[in-house]
């Protein structure tokens, strides 16, 4: 607990919160030094614009009925509840009215001390001779100087205990989310893949981490049971063709010499046929690696229909079938113009091998949703519900199918082709024969680009 309580110092949010917390403090004493000054200067600018009122009546009944009048000016102001505190009237050097003792005539505004205390003032000589001096002290002041100082310091202890203690809460909270965090990957790390990143649903920027390395991890396991899949597949299916050529090989080596180059042939085609299955297996890794998405550009797809029309037309016929295309809106994506033709080509040729002499084949451009489809249909005898799921696993083949060349990749290679566009691949359910449909994320027509 308390390795805890000390870590929670060294986190980034704390290190932030007491950055802010600082320059809040220098903020605080800067604007309490200038409110200080400012204030004092108000003051002291009061206390002169009050003194020069005084002196200014004390000069007016002077210059109106003389010293006795001026001397009655005094003795009134200071009877009375005005703002200054010390009066003086003196005639050549003698005491006429006023709290304060003679002095030396000075003019203007200036300071006296009395008793330890600063008294502001202004003096002036009424007429030669006649001197009046009115001032206050400036102890008020000191105290409200003094109660704005202690202001702005419990203000400033106020605040930075509230800095550190929001920093202390917030680096807390950082440093719960950011364990949560460890203890997923080590989880993983020993062996729990299903462990995932707890998200509070705040959509700020560690729920946004935390939702993209989920992601990853999702792509992880993904990839990990692809590839683990696809071990078992190759051990299951390669066991036969590679169990044949050791047999057929036996064979030859027990057999006549004259069957030894016979056998060789068949070892030599049959070996081939295991490099086309590898082939195929790396080109499935390389696309679902999404190493091709560097090289996306915008690809029209009704021009992209046509060249495979015009392409597959002669074939489909040669086999007995007859092949249509019905392009409803020209649109385009961005992709990979090779690997979309592989795609279209695959289903195309899944088509016209899988179905009997006779079938029509159907190759469609629409617009479902704002989304661009495109779909292979045939009208053939079309495959069970319950396997079309199975038909884009890898090395997967109907019985019906396993009297014709091939090994089960060619709509594995179509679906992870389409993954990598983020397209989604699928048998469109309910439809005569067998439909697959290609469903893109956006559209846009080629005017657009």
């Amino acid at each position: 607990m308390c390795c805890v309580r000390i870590r929670f110092l060294h986190t980034e949010a704390f290190r932030l919160s007491a950055i802010y917390a600082a320059i809040f403090a220098l903020s605080v004493i800067l604007l309490g030094g200038l409110a200080l000054v400012i204030t004092e200067r108000a003051f002291r600018d009061q206390v002169v614009q009050f003194s020069q009122a005084d002196i200014a009546a004390i000069q007016n009944g002077y210059d109106v009925e003389g010293l006795g009048e001026a001397r009655e000016v005094v003795q009134q102001s200071m009877a009375g509840p005005g703002v200054s505190d010390f009066f003086l009237l003196q005639k050549d050097g003698r005491l006429v009215a006023g709290n304060l003792p003679v002095m030396p005539p000075r003019t203007g505004v200036f300071s006296l001390d009395k008793g330890g205390h600063e008294i502001l003032g202004v003096g002036k000589m009424l007429a030669p001779g006649v001197y009046a001096w009115s001032g206050s002290d400036l102890a008020r002041a000191l105290i409200a100087r003094q109660e704005i100082l202690q202001a702005m310091i419990w203000l400033f202890a106020v605040a930075l205990l509230l800095a550190v203690t929001g920093g202390a809460l917030v680096s807390r909270s950082f440093l719960r989310r950011s364990d949560a965090m460890a203890r997923a990957c080590r989880a993983i790390m020993d062996g729990d893949l299903k462990a995932r990143i707890p998200m509070r649903g705040t959509q700020d920027e560690l729920d946004r981490l935390a939702g993209t390395i989920n992601e990853m991890l999702d792509r992880i396991v993904a990839l990990m049971g692809n590839l683990h899949q696809v071990t078992n597949d190759i051990a299951h299916d390669l066991r036969t063709p590679v169990s044949q050529l050791r047999q057929g090989l036996e064979r030859a080596q027990e057999g006549p010499q004259s069957e030894h180059a016979q056998a060789l042939g068949a070892a030599i085609a049959k070996t081939d046929d295991i490099l086309v299955l590898f082939a195929a297996m790396l080109r499935i890794a390389e696309i679902e690696g999404g190493k091709r998405r560097g090289a996306f550009v915008p690809v029209a797809l009704g021009a992209l229909l046509g060249r495979l029309y015009e392409l597959f037309g002669p074939v489909a016929e040669a086999a007995g079938h007859s092949l249509a295309v019905d392009i409803r809106h020209d649109v385009e994506v961005r992709g990979d113009p090779a690997l979309l033709t592989q795609l279209l080509s695959n289903l195309i040729e899944n088509a016209i091998l899988h179905t009997p002499s006779g079938t029509h084949i159907t190759m469609s451009l629409a617009v479902l949703d704002s989304r661009p489809a495109l779909t292979v249909a045939d009208d053939g005898p079309g495959v069970p519900a319950n396997e079309h799921e199975k038909l884009f696993q890898r090395l997967y083949r109907r019985e019906a199918s396993r009297t014709h060349p091939g090994h089960g990749l060619g709509l594995s290679i179509a679906q992870a082709i389409a993954e990598l566009h983020g397209a989604q691949i699928g048998v469109i359910p309910g439809s005569p024969g067998l439909a697959i449909r290609v469903l893109f994320s956006a559209a846009r027509t080629p005017s657009d680009s």
